[in-house]
């Protein structure tokens, strides 16, 4: 929406003033010449500038000029609306702050019905942030996040039942769109436990991830000959704080989520409380803060069975 500003100077404020009603009288006549003759939104400057030219061609006086001044900014409504295009590049740069490093273009649900798998009630999903950035047509979703580990773990919700007509492909890729790593369900023993989350761990006998590179990965479910689903987001591996190190060293596990969650470093955060929650399962508080984590990121509806 317009920003608007006014100037509250008024003829009535000029009146006041018991200036010569002589010079006062031509002011108002210059006025209304200005007006005519200038764009209403004009800057201040512009004004004066037009103003002075005005005098020296018809040879007003100095106090016609404060006049005709005064009455035209006092009439304006000076309007600072931003160009369109100026006024989105403000609006996609605000917004574009609240994204956390590693993010890609991406998907991070994939639900649609495909071949023989029904449409599910909740949707292939990557337990990843998502943050959804405005342009000048629809708006676009980057999806992922940080981490700050040489082989991190990757978490999906799995709709569906593992079956003959199912199979699942994960795919890493580099920034120059090479393959990193690539497996199938086959050899993903988690996959056995599905419906429910699944991890996918980089295994170190891959190339470690290198600190500053912004890699993109795939996960699709396909079933019988149409078109997998799949959900796409990108990592990037950062270095680790000396500070922040410090504190993790003399955190607790909890403590260390926290951590990691205030520095947006989001793959090592939901991976250590995933662990914590598989291991303690039926702890309430850590049941309780695994829950807000989904929730932090707008995936309530994700069970946490």
């Amino acid at each position: 929406m317009a920003t608007i500003y006014s100037v509250a100077i008024s003829s009535d404020f000029v009146q006041q003033r018991g200036d010569n009603s002589s010079d006062l009288s031509i002011a108002k006549g210059l006025y209304r010449f200005v007006t005519v003759t200038l764009n209403r939104a004009i800057l201040n400057r512009v004004i004066l500038n037009n103003m002075t030219k005005t005098s020296t061609r018809f040879g007003f006086s100095k106090h016609v000029l404060v006049w005709a001044g005064v009455l035209l900014i006092g009439s304006m409504t000076i309007d600072f609306t931003l160009p369109p295009a100026q006024a989105s590049s403000l609006t996609l740069t605000s917004l574009q702050t609240k994204q956390v490093r590693g993010q890609v273009p991406g998907r991070r649900g994939g639900g649609a019905r495909r071949g023989d798998c029904p449409a599910p009630s909740i949707e292939l999903t990557a337990l990843v942030p998502m943050t959804e950035v405005p342009t000048e047509t629809l708006p676009e979703t980057y999806v992922g996040g940080s981490t700050t580990v040489e082989y991190p773990t990757f978490w999906f919700y799995v709709p569906y039942l593992q079956t003959a007509n199912l199979s699942a492909e994960f795919i890493l890729q580099n920034d120059t769109g090479q393959d990193v790593y690539r497996i199938t369900s086959a050899d993903l023993p988690a996959f056995e436990h599905t419906p429910g989350i699944i991890s996918i761990s980089l295994p170190s006998t891959i190339a470690p991830l290198e600190i500053g590179r912004v890699y993109q990965w795939y996960f699709k479910l396909n079933c019988g000959t149409e078109a997998p689903m799949y959900v796409q987001g990108g990592i990037e591996r950062i270095p680790l704080d000396p500070d922040l190190a410090y504190q993790l060293a003399h955190a607790s596990p909890q403590e260390r989520v926290n951590l990691y969650l205030e520095n947006d470093i989001w793959y090592d955060a939901i991976t250590m409380l995933a662990q914590l929650h598989r291991i303690n399962s039926s702890n309430t508080t850590i049941e309780s803060a695994w829950i807000n984590l989904l929730q932090s990121i707008g995936l309530e509806n994700i069970p946490t069975d």
